[in-house]
């Protein structure tokens, strides 16, 4: 990953979910304990999915001044050295509705037009997201549909979390153990729980592939913003060891 900048974090979790314990299953005696490791990297990937909304009385206007806003858009891409596979365009959506104007007897029914045009772009250089986004904005761009945070390298890290998360587990495991005083033989099963997410977990879809993840998405209309820096990619993983006790 260009430029990768990580940080590493583990810690050992008592919860309900997550617990050390020692039982009896099917006559052999169990001991089971759980560790967390967090790798936490930047984003090497970013992609957004915006619009340009216009709406008024005349179709023709209406659709002319999408085309504006979507050329001047394509233009500030194409500026930023961004090629043309990594730009994406959806078909016009055209709709037609009415509104009540004036009240009482004098009142009537307006017919107005929107036009719609979507855009994709996949940034792969992180440092051109904020003045690209800005840029956008300021032409006319006023639908921010989603904006996805990538790792091309995400399973490379997830490897790493839970290596981390294994060393913490078994480490755990011999304190408890030796503290307790009772001796572990050999871990005979594992559990394992991944998650990743963008500063905190967001509803996202389930359907990741193995190498590229997608989080922090954002619904909404474009509007003033406080800051368009990027987080962190947090990549959570817990494992529960079993080992067997010995007698």
């Amino acid at each position: 990953m260009k430029n990768a900048v990580f940080f590493l974090m583990v810690t050992t979790i008592f919860s309900n979910q997550m617990y050390a314990q020692r039982t009896n299953v099917n006559e052999i005696k169990v001991f089971s304990v759980s560790a967390e490791a967090v790798v936490r990297v930047m984003p090497d990937i970013v992609v957004l999915h915006i619009g340009a909304e216009t709406e008024g009385l005349s179709l023709n206007a209406v659709k002319q001044t999408n085309f504006n806003i979507i050329k001047s858009a394509l233009e500030i891409i194409k500026k930023h050295e961004i090629e043309d596979k990594y730009i994406g365009t959806d078909n016009v959506e055209l709709n037609t509705w009415y509104r009540t104007v004036g009240s009482g007897s004098t009142s009537y029914r307006e017919q107005r037009f929107t036009v719609t045009q979507r855009l994709s772009i996949t940034i792969n250089d992180v440092s051109k997201y904020d003045p690209v986004l800005t840029e956008l904005v300021n032409a006319g761009i006023n639908k921010i549909y989603r904006i996805e945070f990538q790792t091309t390298e995400l399973k490379k890290h997830r490897y790493e979390a839970r290596a981390l998360a294994i060393a913490a587990a078994k480490e755990k495991a011999e304190f408890l153990s030796r503290e307790a005083g009772f001796s572990l033989e050999k871990i005979i099963n594992l559990n394992e729980s991944t998650s990743d997410y963008y500063g905190r977990p967001t509803d996202r879809s389930s359907g990741m592939s193995q190498n590229v993840m997608q989080f922090a998405e954002y619904d909404g209309s474009a509007g003033e913003s406080d800051t368009l820096a990027l987080g962190m990619i947090s990549i959570r993983t817990v494992i529960t060891l079993y080992y067997s006790i010995a007698e």
